[in-house]
């Protein structure tokens, strides 16, 4: 049970030592990667399953590191921004000499399979990553640090910056340590009608608002990968093309009104940026301007 495995918030409980550095543990939701640096004592510790891969960065090296392994202590050769990856819902044991200072990663298991499933344009039945003690991963290390930065500094952009870098740890953990196993079963390729009519209302309701990928997937759901699949055949274009036909068809509605509705509000109620955005797509897509569709309308009557 999820429940009973350790979660990140909780890796005091079982090692001795201080945080030195808050990170994101505490705001993080459970599908995402969170991140949070330590100081540990020097000690011999048993870490129950973990509800999450927990990925370490050595910033200050032991100068003896064990692992338990196959029934034996095995040496290990940890320098700094050396990486060492716990794998989630397996116990391990350990022992370093004296105190040391690490940076946690902390990848859910939602996440990385949303990112495997995007991958391998598949549902994944399962991904498992084992332990492994101490890695020379340079390109990991890198990763960790930048998603550190991004998480911590306050530059701009620094959330959007920080999610990419979630997508591409995940990415370098599937490719450099995964074993996936993906869903061979026949797969309906058709979109239930029910579900078509929830997403059709969902996007009708929502046209002011930003209206994603995921939020779609999620409320039918499908992964991100089969969800686009799935729409593109039921509705013959992709999500994006047909959400922003719905706004153009609300726009040039709401054009034809005779309350004379101004143009800067139609963009916001049809969920543009702007008004120059709506006359921009408008012009694209209808060959005139929505005020000269607005004249054009009441001169011939059609309001």
């Amino acid at each position: 049970m999820t429940s009973n495995l350790l979660a990140p918030n909780d890796i005091l409980n079982v090692i001795p030592g201080q945080v030195i550095c808050e990170g994101t543990v505490e705001n993080t939701l459970k599908n995402r990667l969170s991140m949070r640096n330590y100081r540990f004592d020097k000690t011999e510790v048993y870490i129950p399953e973990m509800r999450d891969y927990m990925l370490v960065r050595w910033e200050s090296p032991p100068e003896n590191l064990g692992f338990f392994h196959s029934g034996k202590w095995a040496d290990q050769d940890a320098r700094t921004d050396s990486v060492t990856i716990l794998a989630r819902g397996e116990p391990s044991r350990w022992f370093w000499t004296n105190d040391i200072q690490v940076s946690h990663v902390y990848v859910s298991e939602s996440a990385i399979k949303k990112v495997a499933n995007d991958l391998f344009e598949k549902d994944v039945d399962s991904l498992n990553i084992d332990h492994r003690a101490v890695s020379q991963d340079a390109t990991l290390a890198e990763l960790m640090k930048s998603y550190e930065r991004e998480c911590l500094g306050e530059s701009l952009g620094g959330q959007l910056y920080a999610d990419t870098i979630e997508t591409q740890i995940c990415i370098h953990l599937i490719r450099e340590y995964s074993q996936c196993k993906l869903r061979e079963i026949q797969i309906d390729r058709s979109m239930p009608v029910s579900k078509q009519k929830t997403i059709e209302e969902y996007i009708a309701e929502n046209l002011d608002q930003c209206i994603s990928i995921d939020d779609l997937a999620e409320i039918s759901g499908f992964s991100n990968s089969y969800f686009i699949r799935l729409f593109r055949n039921a509705f013959g274009m992709p999500p994006h093309a047909y959400i922003l036909q719905r706004r153009l068809e609300m726009a040039k509605a709401m054009l034809e009104s005779p309350m004379d509705i101004p143009i800067k509000v139609i963009a916001m109620e049809c969920g543009f940026s702007d008004q120059s955005h709506l006359t921009r797509l408008f012009k694209n897509k209808f060959s005139t301007t929505p005020n000269r569709y607005r004249n054009k309308t009441k001169a011939t009557g059609f309001c």
